[in-house]
């Protein structure tokens, strides 16, 4: 289960605290930390930036992809780890 991150209603305030969430990818399992690093939200690493879990248990990629995670959720941690390697 995801991370309840509000209640929709008609009110613009609530309306921009929804969508203005360091949310990475929409079913919550990646955010940004205070630092704006993409962290992980969810089990074993959560709180670890995507770089750190990476490097320390680079399998951990193949194991999300073969998982049942939204394809959403697949495409931006795929967009992480090209981004990554661009930069090395």
């Amino acid at each position: 289960m995801g991370k309840k991150i509000g209640e929709i209603r008609n009110d613009m305030e609530v309306l921009h605290r929804l969508t203005a969430a360091d949310l990475i990818d929409l079913a919550g399992r990646m955010t940004r930390n205070e630092k704006g690093e993409a962290v992980f939200n969810f089990g074993k690493h959560k709180n670890k930036t995507v770089l750190q879990v990476f490097k320390e248990e680079p399998s951990y990629y193949d194991w999300m992809m073969n998982g049942d995670f939204p394809l959403d959720t697949k495409r931006k941690l795929t967009e992480i780890k090209l981004s990554l390697l661009s930069t090395k």
